[in-house]
């Protein structure tokens, strides 16, 4: 066994009370990018993200697409607004598709 792999384990063992499971480390990810986590969070978040690769990798991915999606909106300013009598038809449609 290498020296990593020994290191892991003791950290696994020593920080598995604190460590969150992956389910609720990919919502404590999810929410930061929302909100400010408290420190017991964070401290939590921290914990598992030291000893799980996914939820390494899955952090890059949704701050990635959270960056892309952000860059994207602002690409698509519209700056002309709807005609009339387009708003007029789509209110139609609305109101001939409802039960």
């Amino acid at each position: 066994m290498t020296w990593h792999n020994t290191l892991v384990r003791a950290m696994v063992r020593k920080l598995g009370g604190f460590s969150p499971s992956c389910k609720e480390a990919a919502r404590l990810q999810s929410a930061a990018l929302d909100r400010k986590l408290t420190w017991l969070e964070r401290f939590g978040l921290k914990a598992h993200l030291l000893i799980c690769q996914w939820c390494r990798r899955y952090g890059r991915q949704i701050t990635f697409l959270r960056s892309a999606a952000n860059e994207s909106a602002d690409e698509r300013h519209c700056s002309q607004p709807l005609p009339p009598d387009a708003r007029e038809r789509i209110q139609r449609s609305i109101q001939s598709h409802k039960p």
